[in-house]
């Protein structure tokens, strides 16, 4: 099963961070990624089932999500290749917050999982979901103010 695991500390509360990112429907912190996020069918973005299309190509269903471990997780039900659901299946992805005490920040994770039926695609797609994941941290630690050298 191949895996992509990315996080980011964000200067930031925890209680700020989640309130920022809590609604599944929700993308205006990630402008770098995210251009179009619609809400699909009628679920609001804090009840699983909720669907959304992200830039008119990915298609997530949220599967869990839990305001008290700061957790939200969704399948990925399509997407473009190298993700497409031709090339990858049962592709889960899983956003969590932990707090970090000493300094009052967020530690934020992000990670997927999926099958393949072969072996060919696997490091595009890492690498695929890697550059995005890693996008969407930095855009998320910006929008709290941390600055990033190019």
């Amino acid at each position: 099963m191949p895996k992509v695991y990315n996080s980011i500390i964000v200067p930031a509360p925890i209680e700020r961070v989640w309130s920022r990112i809590c609604d599944f429907h929700e993308f205006s912190w990630a402008p770098s990624v995210i251009v179009s996020c619609e809400k699909v069918g009628k679920s609001d973005g804090y009840t699983v089932g909720a669907k959304r299309l992200l830039n008119g190509l990915f298609l997530d269903t949220l599967i869990a999500y839990s305001a008290i471990e700061k957790r939200m997780m969704y399948s990925m039900d399509e997407g473009p290749s190298p993700i497409s659901s031709q090339e990858i299946h049962e592709y889960i992805g899983n956003l969590h917050l932990l707090p970090l005490t000493a300094d009052n920040t967020t530690f934020v994770e992000w990670s997927g999982s999926w099958e393949s039926g072969t072996q060919s695609g696997i490091p595009e797609a890492v690498e695929y979901m890697n550059t995005v994941y890693r996008s969407l941290l930095r855009d998320l630690a910006a929008e709290f103010g941390a600055e990033f050298g190019t």
